[in-house]
C-alpha cells in the first residue's frame, strides 16, 4: 500500500482532506506491517463468509476476528475461539451464546432488557436471513475501564453444505475509529487556518488545496487539483527559481523564504513560503507540503519603517521619544548634538532631567495642560545641556496611540527659538483660542471633537456633546454695557471649566454660546451629574464691578454615537436639545431627542416654502369682527393673518408666525399685512362707517427694524413711502401689541410707541391678563383698548372668578379711560356677562369667524348683530 497517494476528486475541502489524509493513514499502516482493521480489508472479511465446511475449525480458531455461525431459523452452530473468549472478557456467558442456542433469542433477550444494540442487530440478522439484504454491517461502541472501544459486526449470508446460513464476524475497530476522528480534525484544522496550504506529489502535482489558498491565489480546489505547481503559482519572473527550490524538495531537503507568486488575475505579490518533505514511515519521499503568507502588507511597513528611519538619522530636528510616564526610549543624532548627552546616558531616563528647572512655570503647565486635552501642543521651553548651559528651544509634542486609543508614545521635537517661532505660536493662539475668556475657540472646538470621537471609536466608548446658552445675557449687555458682559462671560468660562475632568474641553463658540466635550464615558451617570454641577454653579450669584448679578444656563445634550457619528450633526443635535431646555422654562438641560430633528426638518421646510408665500400669493388676510356690546353694531375687526399652502392646506398660525419672527419675514409680511389693513379700512369707512376700526398685530421684530428717523413721525415704512396716504393714517388703524412688549422694550421701541400715539394712532393690549403690566406705563403710552384673554372669557359663568376677573379689568380699564374688548366670546352667556359687566366690546365665534374682505363686507351691509 506504499507509493504516491492519488489526487483526490474534484468535490467539497472537507472531502478531499477526508480522503488524502484517511489514503495516508492507510499507507503508513500497512507500510509498517500492521493489519488494517477488518472493515477496511472487505475482501478478507468476504473471504471469511464464504468459508466452505472442509476448513477445519482450527483454522477458524486461529483467526483474530470473532467469528459465528447460524442457520436460517437463527441456531448457532458453531462459533470460534476468539468469540468465546470476547463473550467472556465483557462478562458474558460463552454458554448463551454457544452451538444450539438461537442467535435471535439472545438478542431478543438483551433488546427486552434495554439494549437498543440488541434490537438493532436482531433486525439486521432477519433482514439477512430472510433474504431481503445479502450483508449488513453494525458499528457499536463499548466502553472499557479506560477507554472507550468500538466494534463492527458483519452479517453476511452464504450457503452451508448445501443449506442457506449466515456467518457474523465481530471485530475491534478502536483503533480505525481514532484514525478517523484525526482524520477529520487534521482537516478542519487545514480546512480553517488562515494561510495557504499546498501538497503535491513528488512530480509537484497538486493534490490539496486549502480554502485559504483558493482565496490567496483566486483558484478554486476543483481547479488546482492535478495542475502542476510550477505551471500555476509562481510569477513569470520566478518560474526558474521555484524549478530549483522544487528539485531542491525532491532531494528530500526543506525551503523556506521570500517567493514572489502570481494571483489567477496577473496581479503579483511576495510571498513567504515554507516547504517541507512528506515521508512514509520507511522514510521514501512521497509529497512535498508548503505553507505560504501573504506578506505584502509587511513589506509596505517595512518600506515605510526604513524611510522613517533614514529620515529620523538624517534629520536636522532634535527628536526624543518617550514613554507616557516621561521615561525616553529613543533619541536621533541632532538630539544627542543638542544635548550633549550620549545616547546610553539618555536611555531609560526621565525626559525632565532636560529641562531647565522652569516645568512649573506658567507656560509649561499650559503646555502640559494642551497637551493632555488635544494629544499635541507646542511652545517654548527651557532646556539645559549637559555642561550646564540652558537656552531657549521650540518644542513640538505629539502623541501616538495604541490600537486601544491609549497613549503609547510622544514624540518630542526640538528646534531653535526664533522671532518667527514666536508670531507663529501668537497666530495659533488667536486663531485656536478666544481672546476674552481663553478657552478653545470654534475651530480648535471642531479640532478637539474629531479628536475625541476617534478616541471613542477606537475605544468603543460613548462620548456626550453639551451646548449652554446663558439665560437674559442680552440684557446684561444691554443695561450695564459690553464691558460688564465681558466681565461675566470670563467668570462663567471660570465657573464652567471648574465643574469638568481634566481631560474634558470647555470652548466658546461665540457671544454667550459655550460648549463642553465629555470624551470616552465609563459612565454615562456622570453627564448628568456635571449639567447639574454647571446650572448650579451659574446659579450662585456674580459679583461685578459694584453689580450683584444672577444667571441661570440653558444645556443641551447629545451623545456620540447613539444620536450622530460625526461633528455637524452632533452640534446641530446639541444646539435643538438647549432650545427644547429654554423653551421648557430656562435654567435645566435636556437630551436631544429624533422627535427634535425630525421637528426641526418641519421647521426649515416651513421656512422656505415661507419665505415664497407672499410672491406666490399664498398669504391672506382676514378679518373678525369686534362688536359693540352695548348696540350689537359691528364697529371694528382684526386683520388676522392666514398662509394657504399648496400641498399641505392651511397652515396654522401658531406654527408659521414665530418661524416669520425669527427669520426677519415678519417685517415684509407685518408691512404687507399693515398696507392691506389700512386700505381696506378706508373703504369701509368710505362706504358703510366713516369711524369703522380695523386692529393689526405687530411684533417686536417689526419695531426693532423700523427706529424713529429725524424730522418725522414713526410710521410703518409703506406709510412713509406714500406721503398722500399718510396725511390719513390715524383712527382708521388700531396697532396691537402684547404686555410683555411694553414691558421688556428697549428704549427704541419705547420710542416708537410714543410715536404712534403722536400720529393718531391707536394702541391696543391684546392677550390682557396673562403677562403682567404696570398701571403707569399704560398710562404713559395712553393705551386705547385692553383685550381680555380669551381664557378667562372660555370659563366664564355667573359667579365664577373669571367673571370677577373679567369685571375688575373692566372697571380698571374705564377708571383710567380705556375700553376694553373681551376675546373669545362663544355664547350668548358669555356676551350677557360681560354685557352687564360694562365690557364695550366682544370678539369670537359667537358673532363670526374670520371672514374674506367680501364675506365680512356683506355682513356689515347685512347689520346682522343690530341690537
Amino acid at each position: 500500500m506504499g507509493g504516491t497517494p492519488p489526487a483526490p476528486p474534484a468535490q467539497n475541502n472537507l472531502a478531499q482532506d477526508r480522503t488524502f489524509l484517511q489514503h495516508d493513514c492507510l499507507t503508513r499502516l500497512a507500510d509498517a506491517g500492521r493489519t488494517p482493521p477488518p472493515l477496511l480489508q472487505g475482501a478478507r472479511v468476504t473471504m471469511l463468509a464464504a468459508l466452505p465446511d472442509s476448513i477445519p475449525e482450527v483454522t477458524i480458531d486461529a483467526l483474530l476476528e470473532h467469528i459465528v455461525l447460524i442457520d436460517q431459523r437463527g441456531t448457532i452452530l458453531s462459533t470460534n475461539k476468539a468469540w468465546r473468549e470476547f463473550a467472556a472478557a465483557n462478562g458474558g456467558d460463552p454458554s448463551r451464546v454457544c452451538e444450539g442456542i438461537n442467535y435471535l433469542d439472545v438478542c431478543d433477550r438483551a433488546a427486552s432488557s434495554g439494549c437498543s444494540d440488541g434490537t438493532q442487530v436482531g433486525i439486521l440478522v432477519r433482514d439477512v436471513l430472510s433474504g431481503r439484504r445479502r450483508s449488513a454491517t453494525f458499528d457499536y461502541p463499548c466502553d472499557a475501564p479506560d477507554q472507550q472501544r468500538w466494534f463492527s459486526l458483519k452479517i453476511t449470508a452464504l450457503d452451508h453444505a448445501g443449506t442457506p446460513a449466515v456467518v457474523l464476524v465481530h471485530g475491534n475497530i478502536t483503533e480505525l475509529k481514532n484514525c478517523e476522528r484525526q482524520i477529520q480534525f487534521q482537516a478542519s484544522l487545514l480546512a480553517s487556518v488562515e494561510q495557504a496550504v499546498i501538497a503535491t506529489d513528488v512530480g509537484g502535482t497538486i493534490l490539496y488545496w486549502n480554502p485559504f489558498a483558493e482565496k490567496l491565489y483566486g483558484w478554486s480546489a476543483a481547479e488546482a487539483l492535478g495542475r502542476n505547481i510550477i505551471e500555476l503559482v509562481p510569477a513569470n519572473n520566478s518560474t526558474e527559481r521555484a524549478a530549483q527550490i522544487m528539485a531542491r524538495l525532491q532531494a528530500g531537503c526543506s525551503w523556506s523564504g521570500e517567493f514572489l507568486v502570481r494571483h489567477r488575475n496577473g496581479r503579483t505579490f511576495p510571498m513567504h513560503v515554507t516547504d517541507s518533505p512528506i515521508r512514509d514511515e520507511q522514510g521514501r519521499l512521497i509529497g512535498v507540503i508548503g505553507i505560504s503568507t501573504d506578506i505584502s502588507e509587511w513589506k509596505k511597513t517595512e518600506r515605510a519603517l526604513n524611510l522613517s528611519a533614514m529620515v529620523y538619522e538624517a534629520i536636522g530636528e532634535a527628536i526624543m521619544i518617550t514613554e507616557p510616564n516621561g521615561r525616553i526610549v529613543a533619541v536621533n543624532p541632532a538630539f544627542i548634538r543638542l544635548s550633549g548627552y550620549t545616547e546610553q546616558e539618555l536611555i531609560g531616563q526621565p525626559a525632565a532631567m532636560l529641562l531647565a528647572g522652569v516645568l512649573g512655570q506658567a507656560h509649561n503647565c499650559e503646555l502640559l495642560r494642551r497637551l493632555e486635552k488635544a494629544g499635541h501642543a507646542q511652545g517654548k521651553v527651557w532646556a539645559r545641556h549637559k555642561n550646564g548651559d540652558e537656552c531657549a528651544e521650540w518644542l513640538r509634542v505629539d502623541t501616538i496611540y495604541d490600537e486601544r486609543g491609549q497613549v503609547k508614545f510622544r514624540v518630542n521635537m526640538f528646534s531653535g527659538i526664533t522671532d518667527q517661532k514666536l508670531a507663529e505660536d501668537t497666530i495659533w493662539r488667536q486663531a485656536n483660542f478666544d481672546f476674552l475668556t481663553g478657552l478653545p475657540n470654534r475651530s480648535m472646538f471642531h479640532d478637539r471633537l474629531e479628536h475625541e470621537l476617534r478616541k471613542s471609536r477606537r475605544s468603543g466608548l460613548p462620548l456626550a456633546l453639551m451646548f449652554i446658552d446663558i439665560d437674559h445675557f442680552k440684557e446684561v449687555n444691554d443695561t450695564l454695557g459690553h464691558d460688564t458682559g465681558d466681565k461675566l462671560l470670563r467668570e462663567v468660562a471660570a465657573r464652567l471649566s471648574a465643574c469638568i475632568r481634566q481631560a474634558d474641553t470647555v470652548a466658546r463658540l461665540g457671544g454667550d454660546e459655550f460648549t463642553v466635550i465629555l470624551g470616552e464615558l465609563d459612565d454615562l451617570d456622570s453627564v448628568e451629574r456635571i449639567a447639574h454641577a454647571m446650572l448650579a454653579a451659574l446659579a450662585e450669584p456674580f459679583a461685578i464691578k459694584a453689580e450683584t448679578l444672577y444667571l441661570s444656563g440653558s444645556i443641551g445634550i447629545t451623545l456620540f454615537p447613539h444620536d450622530a457619528t460625526d461633528v455637524d450633526t452632533l452640534l446641530k443635535n446639541a444646539d435643538q436639545a438647549m432650545y427644547a431646555a429654554k423653551n421648557r422654562g430656562r435654567n435645566q438641560f435636556g437630551y436631544f431627542m429624533q422627535s427634535m430633528q425630525r421637528a426641526a426638518q418641519k421647521k426649515m421646510r416651513t421656512l422656505n416654502d415661507l419665505r415664497v408665500a407672499l410672491a406666490l400669493d399664498q398669504l391672506r388676510v382676514l378679518y373678525q369682527p369686534i362688536v359693540e356690546l352695548a348696540s350689537g353694531r359691528i364697529r371694528k375687526a382684526e386683520a388676522l393673518l392666514r398662509w394657504e399652502h399648496p400641498q399641505r392646506g392651511p397652515v396654522s398660525p401658531a406654527e408659521f408666525i414665530p418661524l416669520a419672527e425669527e427669520s426677519g419675514l415678519i417685517i415684509s409680511i407685518g408691512d404687507w399685512v399693515f398696507q392691506q389693513a389700512f386700505h381696506q379700512a378706508m373703504r369701509w369707512r368710505g362706504s358703510i362707517d366713516p369711524d369703522f376700526q380695523i386692529s393689526v398685530n405687530m411684533s417686536p421684530a417689526q419695531f426693532r427694524r423700523h427706529s424713529p428717523g429725524a424730522g418725522h413721525a414713526c410710521h410703518p415704512p409703506h406709510v412713509r413711502a406714500h406721503p398722500v396716504l399718510g396725511r390719513y393714517v390715524g383712527t382708521e388703524i388700531v396697532v396691537e401689541i402684547t404686555e410683555g412688549m411694553l414691558m421688556e422694550s428697549t428704549h427704541n421701541i419705547r420710542e416708537q410707541l410714543l410715536s404712534f400715539r403722536e400720529s393718531g394712532i391707536q394702541m391696543s393690549i391684546d392677550d390682557f391678563g396673562t403677562g403682567y403690566s404696570s398701571l403707569s406705563y399704560l398710562k404713559k403710552f395712553h393705551i386705547d383698548y385692553l383685550k381680555i384673554d380669551q381664557s378667562f372669557v372660555l370659563k366664564m359663568v355667573a359667579g365664577s372668578d373669571d367673571l370677577a376677573l373679567c369685571e375688575a379689568i373692566v372697571v380698571m380699564g374705564h377708571k383710567l379711560g380705556i375700553k376694553v374688548i373681551a376675546e373669545g366670546v362663544e355664547t350668548q352667556e358669555q356676551r350677557d356677562l360681560l354685557t352687564a359687566a360694562g365690557c364695550d366690546f366682544g370678539q369670537g365665534y359667537l358673532f363670526s369667524r374670520p371672514l374674506t374682505a367680501p364675506q365680512f363686507d356683506l355682513l356689515l351691509r347685512g347689520h346682522n348683530y343690530c341690537a
